[in-house]
């Protein structure tokens, strides 16, 4: 089967961090895998089957869909690729077990350092998929596929916010309890 990538391995290669040795079909499922996961629920299925259909093989994107594509998704999906294939570059999995990738002259990084790296991957993928929204919200005329998706029962309609944050719950060792309602206290 045919998949249309938003981005090629060779585009991944010139614009990123990732080494000219990589194995390119690695970093194809990932783009792969990474475009349908993270670029459906920032653009919504309209849009995104729109946008699949005009850059398929021999198809002629509109010049909006152009402007779409070169400046705001694929800086957007690079570094969603990169926050999603780091940890696949790292291990193999063979037949008897999940093996970690050496070479000579290299040292693997710990973990606090992948973490890092991971974050920093992630923080340009939240800034640059925002700006692919608030272009899509600043141009929503231009763009009808955006307001309206769809209606099907696989329909995803798009975020109006790609930022994450998490939740710090303090420091404290152990379990939590929560003091929560079983019907006991009568509160409903």
């Amino acid at each position: 089967m045919v998949y249309t990538l938003f981005i090629g391995e060779t585009y991944l290669k010139e614009s990123s961090y990732i080494d000219e040795n990589v194995d390119v079909k690695l970093i194809r499922n990932s783009i792969l895998e990474t475009q349908e996961m993270r670029m459906i629920p920032i653009l919504g299925t309209g849009l995104y089957n729109e946008l699949v259909t005009q850059f398929a093989q021999g198809g002629t994107p509109t010049t909006l869909n152009n402007t779409l594509m070169n400046t705001y998704i694929k800086p957007a999906l690079k570094y969603w690729v990169l926050l999603d294939s780091a940890l696949i570059l790292t291990f193999k999995v063979m037949n008897k077990s999940i093996v970690k990738r050496t070479a000579e002259n290299t040292e693997s990084i710990q973990t606090t350092d992948l973490d890092r790296l991971l974050d920093h991957f992630k923080i340009r993928a939240e800034m640059y998929s925002e700006r692919i929204t608030k272009y899509l919200l600043a141009n929503n005329t231009s763009y009808p596929l955006f307001n309206t998706p769809g209606n099907s029962i696989d329909t995803v309609y798009p975020k109006t916010n790609n930022y994450t944050q998490g939740l710090y719950l303090g420091q404290r060792k152990g379990t939590w309890n929560l003091d929560v309602d079983k019907g006991r206290l009568n509160n409903c």
